[in-house]
């Protein structure tokens, strides 16, 4: 296979950082470009969404609701349950008790 050498110039500390994250996933740099360079091909496009959109994760209303879940954990006001099994169990019996106190509601 023929190879060819492409020059990229970037901020060090960007090198750097992208450097030591492709290491640690066993790669180095060139595998790591190739891979995405690859996927380009393979996908005809940016494998990627590039947007102005900030992600939604990190958005004000996110960021609140899940401080309140770890406000809520920290005071003990969770359930936890051992096994899908076990949480599938718990919803169908809140559903059923739902359904039963709307029906008792309803008279």
């Amino acid at each position: 296979m023929n190879t060819s050498v492409i020059t990229v110039r970037m901020d060090e500390k960007l090198k750097a950082e992208f450097e030591n994250i492709v290491n640690d996933l066993g790669l180095n740099m060139t595998t790591a470009i190739t891979a995405f360079v690859k996927a380009v091909v393979r996908e005809e496009g940016i494998p990627f969404s590039l947007s102005r959109k900030k992600d939604s994760f990190y958005s004000p209303a996110n960021m609140a609701a899940l401080r309140e879940s770890i406000e809520q954990h920290k005071r003990g006001e969770v359930i936890t349950f051992n096994s899908v099994e076990e949480l599938e169990a718990a919803a169908l019996k809140a559903i059923e008790e739902r359904k039963k106190g709307k029906e008792n509601h309803a008279r």
